[in-house]
């Protein structure tokens, strides 16, 4: 395949262009169980060639997903017409990098049956269903594998590539006790098959539905807060374009003027670490093929540094941090990769707080420029070191950048979560303000 992203490429600079290439390849399975059976099993594999070609300061992108000789041409002639009708971006450039990097996991792993897969598959919406008399249904019970490899060639001498493997069932459980209903979901990820943890999905996803059959109200008032690891990465998540130097650039970030200055509390410390030996899966390269090192981005309540790729680096004069994404025909992007949450001055639980383990429409009732948002949420009351009570049918709402700057530090050991790609010490938000009774 590198043979013929060459012949690509130097088709592009017979035009006098340059141009980068991006090839994406996965296959997967997935397959669901309902009622005892396998109800989907679906295969798929997939190979999108991308190219990016740069001419007189103007960018044309095109994709192919056939790779004979008449679709490769068609690609590059389409790309040099895109690249002719846009305007010219002197900011946008290739990167001045030769080499080969290599960022290929493989891990030895037993050849599995397929009998053996369905069968498991099977089993864990059956074991859910015998976990409490309570469970009416399983929503969605399911089990996939995914293969993905991607090789980056540019006419600057640069070549990367990709290697992945991972596995992932899910399961949940739906109970209904006289005409109350409650479901909550949980999920398992691996680089080997043997590595799943199908006990534990069903375990937590019986629990937690369980125990939210008793939810209460709470009644409308202030409260300090404490979200579980995944929902904090949630949480984080639909802001993280705070840290994004395209969307200072667009004007869609309120954080977008204050790098050097204080936009948390100065406990904190936030490192986005695409190396960090916890990950799920670690990263070496970007999408420009920068190689990628940890970046500070928050030092004790400070802002450090936002994401750049080549493009806004040079739009605001400084350097690339490696966090250019990109699909194969899309445009050239910025995204963080593993965030790692640290803090100092540990301060002590307090002696009540609610734990958030369920977030319904974050991202529709989030308004990602002021940090406004409102969500539907659901979890355990603590008091005095122990569950009082499940809370639901309550809103939470608050200000992202407020909370920041008053967060409490309430422990120091890194907590990760499901998917180990984000890592924090507990936190407590005092005062948010939830809409109950």
């Amino acid at each position: 395949m590198k043979n013929i992203m060459e012949k690509v490429i130097n088709q592009v600079t017979d035009q006098k262009a340059q141009s980068d290439l991006l090839l994406c390849k996965s296959k997967s399975l997935k397959m669901s169980s309902q009622n005892g059976d396998i109800s989907e099993y679906k295969v798929a594999s997939t190979q999108i060639l991308g190219i990016r070609v740069i001419k007189d300061d103007k960018i044309g992108l095109s994709y192919t997903e056939t790779f004979d000789e008449e679709s490769l041409k068609f690609m590059v002639k389409q790309a040099l017409q895109n690249a002719e009708m846009s305007s010219p971006n002197p900011n946008e450039k290739l990167m001045d990098l030769k080499g080969c990097l290599s960022d290929r996991l493989s891990i030895p792993e037993e050849e599995i049956d397929i009998k053996l897969k369905t069968d498991r598959t099977i089993e864990l919406e059956s074991r859910v269903k015998q976990g409490d008399q309570r469970v009416v249904a399983v929503p969605y019970n399911g089990y996939s594998e995914n293969e993905y490899e991607s090789i980056y060639l540019s006419s600057k001498g640069r070549e990367a590539n990709y290697f992945d493997k991972s596995y992932n069932i899910a399961t949940s459980a739906l109970m209904d006790q006289n005409g109350k209903k409650s479901n909550f979901d949980d999920y398992s990820i691996a680089h080997t098959f043997l590595e799943l943890e199908w006990d534990k999905v069903a375990e937590t996803a019986l629990f937690h539905a369980r125990n939210i059959l008793e939810e209460k109200p709470l009644p409308t008032a202030k409260y300090s807060v404490m979200f579980h690891h995944d929902c904090l990465k949630s949480l984080m998540s639909c802001f993280s374009h705070f840290y994004s130097a395209k969307s200072a650039i667009d004007k869609m970030n309120p954080w977008g003027t204050k790098v050097g200055q204080e936009v948390a509390s100065r406990d904190l410390t936030i490192i986005d670490h695409p190396l960090f030996e916890r990950s799920f899966r670690t990263s070496v390269f970007d999408s420009e093929g920068v190689e990628r090192k940890s970046l500070t981005l928050i030092e004790r309540g400070v802002l450090k540094s936002l994401y750049h790729n080549s493009v806004t680096a040079r739009t605001l004069n400084t350097t690339t941090t490696g966090h250019a994404v990109q699909n194969p025909g899309g445009a050239l992007g910025i995204g963080g990769t593993d965030l790692i949450i640290t803090g100092q001055n540990v301060k002590p639980l307090p002696s009540k707080y609610l734990e958030v383990i369920q977030m319904d429409g974050l991202y529709s009732g989030a308004n990602r420029v002021n940090g406004n948002f409102s969500v539907a949420v659901k979890g355990y009351v603590w008091d005095k070191g122990e569950r009082s009570m499940t809370f639901g049918n309550i809103t939470l709402s608050g200000n992202i950048m407020n909370m920041l700057k008053n967060v409490d530090v309430v422990g120091e050991i890194l907590v990760a979560s499901t998917d180990n790609s984000f890592f924090s010490v507990p936190l407590i938000f005092p005062e948010l303000s939830i809409g109950g009774t």
